[in-house]
């Protein structure tokens, strides 16, 4: 029989190894070793490895039934959707931390039976902790976040990489919206539309890592989180991504979805 925790307590305990990460990830930084998986702009360092191997030890040793579906060593999908599974992105931006040691974060998440239940995105370069827990709302650092009011496109920033849409798409989206931004961490550019500060955040490949704490942020802040066809996405496979204010989400996907489609 499965072993039941109390949240509340996980929360803390997990609370606890993000702040250890204070004095672990600068010196990590300042023995930085980086290599390239799938090319030379698909980048991993030991910061990445080291956090998913330390979260790993932190959950064997206090959750030894938990399960780890992380991006740099675990990749085991079988029965994610039974138990305590946690996703995590050891280091959101890569490439941000190693060409500006800024713009980048953590993003981790628990689902029981499925169900996204806490999560995390720990902005490390400004200090800020992002966390939500099923039911309970959602909250940077102490602070709770408020319900994301509806606003059309045209009041919004958009966040997408404009090297994955074609020009007529992408020409679509600025000429519908406010202004465009990319932070280049699918985390934190997501994060800015938990925050009100972005309209929508667009990612065209996401995996499970990438958006594994966004499932959450978007239900406990009145959010939308879809595919492109407007459907839940599956946390263990992820897929095309959209988390968006509610008033442009039927906006942006039409945009994206017209002319034949975003697809270069």
């Amino acid at each position: 029989m499965m072993a039941q925790y109390d949240i509340n307590d996980i929360d803390n305990e997990v609370k606890t190894w993000f702040r250890g990460l204070n004095l672990l990830i600068p010196s990590l930084i300042k023995q930085m070793q980086t290599d390239t998986k799938k090319n030379r702009f698909d980048l991993v360092t030991n910061v990445d490895q080291t956090l998913e191997s330390n979260f790993e030890g932190l959950i064997k040793d206090l959750y030894p039934d938990h399960k780890l579906y992380g991006e740099e060593s675990h990749h085991d999908t079988t029965d994610l959707k039974q138990g305590y599974t946690w996703v995590m992105d050891p280091i959101d931006g890569t490439a941000n931390l190693v060409k500006q040691q800024n713009d980048f974060c953590i993003i981790l998440a628990l689902f029981v039976d499925g169900t996204p239940t806490l999560s995390y995105i720990y902005d490390f370069p400004r200090q800020t902790l992002y966390h939500a827990k099923k039911g309970e709302g959602a909250f940077v650092n102490h602070k709770r976040l408020e319900q994301v009011q509806a606003q059309p496109l045209s009041e919004l920033i958009v966040s997408f990489n404009n090297k994955v849409l074609n020009d007529a798409t992408m020409h679509d989206l600025l000429d519908a919206s406010f202004a465009y931004r990319l932070i280049g961490a699918c985390g934190l550019d997501s994060i800015r539309v938990c925050t009100g500060q972005f309209g929508a955040h667009i990612h065209t490949n996401a995996k499970p890592w990438d958006i594994a704490a966004q499932f959450l942020f978007a239900s406990e802040l009145g959010l939308k989180m879809t595919d492109f066809n407007n459907k839940a996405i599956d946390f263990v496979r992820g897929g095309p991504f959209i988390i968006s204010n509610p008033g442009c989400h039927d906006e942006v996907l039409n945009i994206l979805l017209s002319n034949g489609g975003y697809h270069k």
